[in-house]
């Protein structure tokens, strides 16, 4: 096989590419899923989410951006708008004048418990019902051996 052949044909390329596509196709089934029946995406759930699990659910804006992979412009725009919604609120840092932090307020908190009955149900019927339960746990140990964890 020549190089240029392996490069195309490489198994390596295709079992990455099948991980990236099926992560890509659950994202775009919860984040539907999570708009139609809450009117937030998913990535205003997996913000909401990060801060609910935060301490004092607060957390710098920069690291809620780290957190969810966005570019620092991303993360002002999330705020923003979850902010509009009433999701979060911008507050100073106690320690550092210059930093904002976004806290879940009580609206975030309550549309967060609804979102997340409505992706539990969701992960069940396109996740977990596809795998058993010894393959959940092998596959919980593989990304996180992939993530360095």
């Amino acid at each position: 096989m020549t190089t240029k052949a392996r490069l195309i044909d490489d198994q390596q390329i295709k079992d990455y590419g099948q991980l990236v596509e099926t992560q890509r196709r659950l994202h775009r089934v919860f984040d539907r899923s999570l708009r139609a029946k809450v009117g937030i995406s998913i990535v205003w759930y997996e913000a909401l989410l990060r801060l609910a699990h935060s301490p004092d659910r607060q957390m710098p804006i920069t690291d809620l951006g780290e957190a969810l992979v966005l570019t620092s412009s991303g993360a002002t725009r999330l705020v923003d708008r979850l902010e509009e919604s009433s999701y979060i609120a911008r507050v100073p840092c106690p320690t550092d004048r210059r930093v904002l932090w976004a806290r879940l307020t009580a609206q975030g908190r309550k549309v967060l418990a609804t979102a997340t009955k409505v992706h539990l149900d969701d992960l069940d019927r396109h996740f977990s019902a596809h795998l058993s339960g010894p393959e959940l746990k092998k596959l919980r140990e593989l990304l996180s051996r992939l993530d360095g964890r």
